[in-house]
């Protein structure tokens, strides 16, 4: 095993066992040495001149750690970044997604690189373990080439909710979205389909939601709606259709409730009965237990809602 002074020992300790070249040889260690430990197993090379310490395990962070050591003008973006900042509704990455300039010595292995002429200082966030990642905003807008709408449209209700506000989406999409730029699409038509005013989604499930009752006809339903109550006070329901005055309010029982959360909710539908409104509710153990058959319920009870209210 080599022998690292404290001062690097510690450095190391804390970039995930990542050690550079440079490094060791400023510690005392020379070149045959490094190589000598290469042949021993000591140290395992991940990247030219970059190093893992054997006793510290091949993980995610660690192939980031290697990554920006190797390159110091990488960034680790995508669904890489995603998992870096602990998003929601994105797949586990495996590989790091690595943004470089278009003129720089791309690394050769066990990486994804993607190539970007737009990388300022504002999208880069300095971890205390070596690893550049890419600012929340940016790895949100990265992350739509590689999602479909509906799962980028979740990703962007959970960024919304907290990371950052619509403003700041906004402003990153403007300045990185270009004609050919991949993602850019995707970004733009899930932006354009959310109203200004609306306050971000409480999580993935109330989409699914709202996205199944609109399959089934359900229209115009509109997320968010703000309704004043007697009392001058405004409630926001999941998803409502204004003109039949209905709304549906996922609950999510297996999270978050309780004795006190549910009496709120039972004097926030009495105080809505009261302005004329009908708010239905679903769990998610309900969807859970059968999404499409807790679907039929709200549209049946939409229905008798839209005949009551043209029947008045």
């Amino acid at each position: 095993m080599p022998q690292l002074s404290p001062d690097l020992a510690a450095i190391v300790a804390r970039t995930h066992g990542i050690v550079d070249a440079q490094q060791l040889i400023a510690d005392g260690i020379g070149g045959n040495s490094i190589r000598r430990l290469v042949r021993s197993g000591a140290l395992v090379r991940v990247h030219g001149g970059v190093y893992r310490m054997a006793t510290s395990p091949d993980t995610f962070e660690s192939r980031c750690a290697a990554a920006c050591r190797a390159d110091s003008q990488a960034v680790i973006s995508g669904p890489a970044g995603a998992n870096l900042w602990d998003f929601h509704h994105v797949f586990r990455a495996v590989v790091p997604t690595v943004l470089v300039g278009h003129d720089r010595s791309p690394l050769s292995r066990g990486v994804q690189l993607r190539r970007t002429n737009v990388l300022p200082l504002a999208h880069i966030v300095e971890r205390h373990d070596g690893i550049r990642v890419a600012s929340p905003p940016r790895v949100w807008f990265d992350c739509g080439r590689d999602l479909d709408d509906e799962r980028f449209e979740r990703l962007t209700e959970w960024v919304l909710d907290h990371h950052a506000g619509l403003p700041t989406l906004w402003s990153i999409t403007r300045e990185l979205s270009s004609r050919g730029r991949t993602g850019s699409a995707r970004v733009n038509r899930v932006m354009t389909q959310r109203s200004d005013w609306q306050r971000p989604a409480g999580s993935g499930l109330e989409l699914r939601v709202v996205n199944a009752l609109r399959k089934r006809s359900i229209a115009p339903l509109v997320q968010q709606f703000a309704i004043r109550l007697r009392n001058g006070s405004l409630i926001h329901p999941d998803a409502c259709d204004p003109e039949a005055r209905w709304a549906v309010e996922v609950d999510h029982v297996t999270w978050h409730g309780g004795r006190f959360d549910a009496q709120r909710d039972k004097a926030r539908d009495r105080n809505a009965r009261r302005v004329g409104w009908q708010v239905d509710r679903v769990t998610d153990l309900e969807l859970a237990e059968d999404f499409h058959a807790a679907i039929d319920d709200l549209v049946d009870l939409w229905t008798m809602r839209r005949h009551e209210q043209l029947a008045a």
